[in-house]
């Protein structure tokens, strides 16, 4: 179910709780790609020294590697884009709604003017 359709079957308090998961799942994910980051230079140092000291050996497993954690980073760069995405709806669709809820409650101006 898209966060469009969601967010119309939710209430104030379902769309904040959603919006907080989303926005733990993506510290989450952002964390997740700093380590992969961190690993993926461990392992082109390594893959770096085996192909200057000719260890042709050592050369393919980590080549395999290499190309395993770029492409769970790559995954989870996608995640965390579509939670970004998430995240930006929601927070919208909340302002829309704390917006509507304020004009709509406001029935006399919150200023009087003594005249």
């Amino acid at each position: 179910m898209s966060t469009e359709v969601l967010a119309e079957h939710m209430n104030i308090t379902e769309m904040q709780a959603t919006l907080e998961q989303a926005e733990r799942k993506f510290r989450r994910a952002c964390d997740q790609i700093v380590f992969l980051n961190e690993r993926l230079s461990g392992c082109q140092f390594r893959y770096k020294k085996a192909r200057n000291n000719n260890r042709k050996s050592f050369r393919y497993p980590l080549r395999m590697r290499l190309a395993v954690v770029e492409g769970i980073r790559d995954m989870y760069y996608d995640y965390a884009t579509k939670k970004v995405e998430e995240i930006e709806h929601l927070r919208k669709v909340l302002t829309a709604y704390v917006i509507d809820d304020i004009y709509m409650s406001d029935d006399e101006p919150a200023f009087h003017e003594n005249k």
